[in-house]
């Protein structure tokens, strides 16, 4: 039988390669989530609870002060919880209250099956689609894409913010029409890449050699200016030029976010087009990279975009 100390080193062992793992999981760009997912498959006697606490870098004492600090902007008085319970929780000698396990949820913003109480019976595959927020998807650019597009357009109600290299559907008969219309109860934010800087270039020297709109006199002369007199009508219809490469196109309508995958020698049309709702890390993902276009759009370039030469402006013709 381990003896009291050796279990202790046992522990410090286990915790130290937690670390790395999470250190591991930081570098690579993973979610809490995984990392705490990782954990568990990796260190078996780690329970999924404990688990999370290692994933976001706590030490018991800093659970119980942010429990604490939640309790309190609920108005309830703190729980105080000390580190000893906490960790009899965590090693599965007892269970916590319903209501502590709500906190926890909150503490970690998850589900409680994934702190190891309760189990998830959703199917898997559609479980995981679900949590990602995926509601449709579309191979490639198609009629069926479009309309999707279009019906969205059509029934926005609070924001239309679209982003891209060219996108000369946004000029189309189908399109066009309904962005001034749109423009007339709420902002709708255009953002392309400027014609004539090196961005654009390097990106088409790996696109085929038919890419669309190579040829900056014709992408002004057919996509800008139209955009240009549609926003004249209407002036909550508003048209950027940006001056940096990209790799996916977005399209925020209301809650739902469409973002568009742009491959090497590939044109951007052949890209799978994937269409996340709110409320979930992905939607959050590309909503913040559209809240980070507005900030540039408002002259307010902040370090080290300033320094880099990285704009947003306003389109005025040449």
């Amino acid at each position: 039988m381990a003896t009291t100390r050796e279990n202790a080193q046992r522990r410090r062992q286990m915790e130290r390669a937690a670390g790395e793992i999470r250190l591991d999981g930081i570098r690579r760009g993973l979610t809490t989530e995984a990392i705490a997912e990782k954990v568990v498959r990796s260190l078996p006697d780690v329970t999924p609870l404990e688990a999370w606490r290692l994933a976001s870098g706590y030490d018991r004492s800093e659970v119980s002060a942010r429990l604490d600090a939640l309790y309190e902007a609920d108005g309830l008085q703190p729980p105080h919880i000390d580190a000893s319970v906490l960790c009899r929780w965590e090693l599965g000698d007892r269970r916590p209250s319903d209501e502590r396990i709500e906190y926890f949820c909150r503490l970690y913003r998850t589900r409680p099956d994934r702190l190891g109480f309760g189990t998830d019976h959703s199917p898997g595959d559609v479980g995981h689609i679900q949590r990602e927020g995926i509601i449709d998807a579309f191979p490639f650019t198609s009629e069926e894409s479009e309309r999707d597009l279009v019906d969205r357009l059509l029934g926005a109600r609070e924001r239309v913010n679209l982003f891209g290299l060219t996108r000369s559907f946004y000029v189309s008969d189908a399109v066009l029409p309904v962005l001034e219309e749109k423009a007339r109860t709420m902002d709708v934010n255009v953002y392309v890449m400027d014609p004539y800087c090196d961005s654009r270039k390097d990106r088409y020297r790996i696109e085929p050699a038919d890419a669309a709109m190579e040829d900056p006199e014709r992408y002004v002369r057919e996509i800008l200016r139209p955009l240009r007199a549609a926003s004249d009508r209407a002036p909550r219809l508003r048209l950027f030029l940006f001056n940096f490469p990209c790799s996916f196109a977005m399209e925020e309508i209301d809650g739902v976010v469409r973002v568009m995958m742009y491959g090497h020698g590939r044109r951007g049309t052949h890209g799978p087009i994937i269409a996340f709702g709110e409320g979930t890390s992905s939607h959050a993902y590309f909503v913040e990279q559209l809240r980070w276009l507005e900030r540039l759009s408002s002259g307010e370039s902040p370090e080290p975009w300033l320094s880099k030469g990285v704009q947003v402006r306003p389109f005025d013709l040449w």
